[in-house]
């Protein structure tokens, strides 16, 4: 499997690491530096540390994780994002600040971004980035750049996803690492299985502000092992409060239950991810998305 993760690193070590390592073949447009992909990651602003994750002021960074092919000759092409704050998030609605180039593809990615997660035990600040949050399938003749773009604070971020360079070539169904297959996953007690960094997607479900709405993900582990299961805010105005957040199924699969509760009305999609260990994101690798649409009343 090809895979660029820093490993064995901690500190400002591997924040430098995660700088360079994943993201350094791509590109960043800060305040109106209007310049083409170089291939290569852009000076940072003066007033910004690109090696160091602070509680607020820091920048939040799209990042293009790899490229799959699919059995039908297509592509997909896999994003996550990096937030590099522990106490900032950022809601940029799909639109003119937050879009996706050619437009047939917009949509999927995300609108509220979250925090960096807490810090963590030594060795594990590599899942401080939130990896391969949402893919898009390009035609199996696609040659040019599928490009994200943010605008945020004055600043306009951009990263291309390009299907050219065999470097950036992932696994998306079973590979030979610690978590060698994407389990089967559906989001309705009688839905179709799919698996995969596209999963199943419903929606949109009806909600009210304050009032708990029930969700579940049926997870088959391929594996025979215990599967951990994650619900991750994905679009929407404001962060989504989960209870519980993450569980795990046993090794014959089964229901994993939640309530979501949302503070503002609005549009939602909220983001299941089962995986047999968190290797899985870190190695680009065999788990699936699940993906809810949500309606939000007062």
């Amino acid at each position: 499997m090809r895979t660029w993760a820093a490993r064995g690193l901690s500190g400002s070590a591997l924040a430098l690491a995660i700088a360079v390592a994943p993201i350094g073949a791509q590109d960043s447009i800060y305040g109106g530096q209007e310049r083409q992909f170089a291939g290569h990651w852009s000076d940072w602003p003066n007033s910004y540390s690109a090696t160091t994750l602070r509680d607020t002021g820091q920048p939040l960074i799209p990042v293009f994780e790899g490229w799959y092919r699919n059995p039908d000759g297509s592509f997909g092409l896999n994003f996550g994002y990096f937030n590099m704050n522990f106490e900032e998030s950022f809601y940029i609605p799909i639109g003119p600040d937050n879009f996706l180039e050619p437009a047939e593809y917009n949509g999927m990615q995300p609108t509220f971004f979250m925090r960096a997660p807490p810090r963590s035990r030594e060795a594990e600040q590599r899942h401080y980035r939130h990896e391969s949050v949402f893919a898009v399938n390009v035609p199996a003749d696609f040659t040019g750049d599928l490009v994200w773009t943010l605008r945020y604070k004055g600043m306009t971020v951009k990263v291309p996803g390009r299907v050219q360079n065999d470097a950036y070539g992932i696994e998306n169904l079973q590979a030979t690492t610690s978590a060698p297959l994407a389990p089967a996953m559906r989001l309705e007690a009688s839905g179709e299985e799919a698996r995969g960094q596209i999963g199943p997607i419903i929606g949109p479900v009806r909600a009210r502000v304050g009032t708990p709405l029930p969700l579940s993900a049926w997870v088959r582990p391929l594996t025979g092992e215990p599967h951990l299961v994650f619900w991750f805010s994905h679009q929407g105005p404001a962060e989504v409060v989960f209870s519980p957040q993450q569980g795990q199924v046993d090794g014959a699969g089964g229901e994993f239950a939640t309530t979501a509760t949302f503070s503002e009305p609005g549009e939602y999609m909220v983001r299941v991810t089962a995986l047999q260990t968190l290797a899985a994101l870190v190695q680009h690798c065999c788990f699936t998305n699940g993906y809810v649409k949500v309606s939000v009343t007062p």
